[in-house]
């Protein structure tokens, strides 16, 4: 029987040291870990030519979103985020009988953005340790980046060239679902899947060498929606 109570006692506290936290006027801080991954492999292609070509490919990638939110309700906070996307791209081409035989490239783009956001929690009168939620958000922003790439082609002719890019503009806004698992009373850790539309233009200037002498240089400008579907993590304190 003691062992019965003991049990519901410590309960009754976990839920209402979580209810002190989910509560009006409280802060909501921490951040997203979300879109974040390491990606390699060889590829190679078979022509009916009988070229071959290989492909090694290194990619990483990765979002911060730190966040500041504060408790409008016992579920609702209103708050804003300052998010850096980081991506770096590595691509080794080979090929065995084109005109070029090697194709390596470097690119490096770094994106900085702000915006606002809307968290819901779903609970009766008293929340537990693990809480649903749905969240709304958007952001803006700009950056810029970088592609060196290096040739060789069947005539032993080395060239290279160096992309710029700038005026980056970053557009997001999306939604997801997921839920907060409380380690202690006022810190949790989130999992989520959410949709994300993603918006990015851009100007950019290539130049690049051939051989001893050749140059060449050229201009273009790039619109790029997408759509995504991704998982996200974080961690989060709740501050009375």
């Amino acid at each position: 029987m003691k062992k019965i109570f003991l049990i519901l006692t410590t309960c009754a506290i976990a839920l209402t040291s979580v209810k002190a936290q989910v509560a009006k006027g409280n802060l909501f801080v921490g951040a997203d870990l979300g879109t974040t991954s390491y990606r390699f492999g060889t590829y190679t292609y078979n022509y009916p030519d009988a070229n071959v070509k290989t492909e090694d490919q290194n990619d990483y990638s990765l979002s911060l979103s730190p966040r500041l939110g504060v408790f409008l309700t016992d579920h609702l906070i209103f708050g804003g985020a300052l998010a850096l996307d980081y991506s770096h791209d590595k691509i080794n081409n080979s090929n065995t009988t084109d005109n070029l035989l090697m194709n390596n490239t470097v690119s490096n783009q770094t994106t900085f953005s702000v915006g606002p956001f809307v968290r819901y929690y779903f609970f009766g009168d008293s929340p537990g340790a693990n809480l649903f939620y749905i969240q709304a958000d958007v952001d803006a922003g700009s950056g810029s980046g970088s592609t060196k790439a290096s040739t060789l082609s069947t005539a032993n002719v080395s060239g290279s060239s160096t992309e710029n890019i700038n005026g980056v503009f970053a557009f997001k806004a999306g939604g997801t679902l997921g839920f907060t698992h409380f380690i202690k009373k006022n810190i949790g850790l989130d999992l989520g899947i959410g949709y994300l539309y993603d918006y990015e233009s851009y100007s950019s200037t290539l130049t690049g060498e051939t051989g001893a002498s050749g140059s060449t240089s050229a201009s273009y400008k790039a619109k790029i929606p997408q759509n995504d579907i991704f998982l996200s993590a974080g961690f989060h304190f709740f501050v009375k």
